[in-house]
């Protein structure tokens, strides 16, 4: 969509991805581009074209999801926020509408992007939606030993699906260990981008090591084998969020 009129507006997003299958519009379920390019075609007569930051998986948390759309509408972008959040349902929420230049890409100026993810040792009706019980105590040290090999630019095939198209090679600037309350561990990684199923993967992998399953030099050696079937099983989806998107 071009011309005299366009407009180019970004859209900052959080959600809960529990009942959603992803991020990506597909037939006959309910995904979050789908929820929000139907409201959009409500408020404009047209349905959106959006492009985004990350491609969230079926069940996966943001707090700082990050797209953008082209529109001829005359509506102020904090009108049209206003809108959306009147019409979507509340595990969809937009943070902050703007119109931005016209050459401005949510997914390819995206410079860094932080994921969190959320573990507790203790079963929980408040966060089971939003952490892993892992029943195992687990040593953070050693994780956090084994954290530190993932630093810098390196090629990650060991730690994604087999069917990934997009080159390997990323530079993860941040890989860190924290321990939170009430009894869990919270997992950060920021990285220019991220390769599918990558974050889980490295998770599931650092669990083994903190239940004493790996040794964290065996996480440095899994790393430059490129191998996948040396890494850890992948985590489930519903401890991480995308915590926000750099530009």
């Amino acid at each position: 969509m071009k011309g005299l009129n366009t407009k180019n507006i970004r859209l900052d997003i959080e959600y809960d991805g529990t009942n959603f299958s992803g991020w990506q519009r597909q037939p006959k379920v309910r995904t979050v581009e789908g929820e929000i390019a139907h409201v959009l075609e409500h408020l404009t007569g047209v349905e959106p074209e959006i492009i985004v930051a990350g491609r969230t998986d079926s069940g996966v948390h943001a707090l700082g999801q990050v797209a953008n759309f082209s529109s001829v509408s005359d509506m102020d972008p904090r009108d049209m926020r206003n809108a959306l959040n009147s019409l979507l349902d509340p595990d969809v929420r937009i943070i902050r509408a703007e119109e931005v230049p016209l050459d401005f890409n949510a997914r390819y100026d995206a410079t860094q992007r932080v994921y969190r993810y959320e573990i507790t040792h203790r079963p929980t009706s408040v966060w089971r939606r939003f952490r892993w019980y892992v029943k195992w105590s687990m040593d953070t040290g050693a994780m956090r030993e084994a954290a530190d090999h993932l630093i810098g630019e390196h090629d990650f095939s060991a730690f994604t699906y087999k069917d990934e198209t997009r080159s390997p090679f990323i530079s993860l600037t941040r890989a860190t260990i924290e321990e939170i309350e009430p009894a869990g561990v919270a997992i950060t990684f920021e990285a220019n981008r991220f390769l599918r199923k990558m974050v889980r993967m490295l998770v599931g992998t650092l669990v083994e090591v903190g239940r004493l399953k790996m040794q964290p030099d065996e996480v440095h050696d899994t790393l430059k084998s490129a191998d996948r079937t040396r890494s850890g099983p992948c985590a489930p989806p519903h401890g991480l969020f995308l915590v926000r998107v750099e530009y």
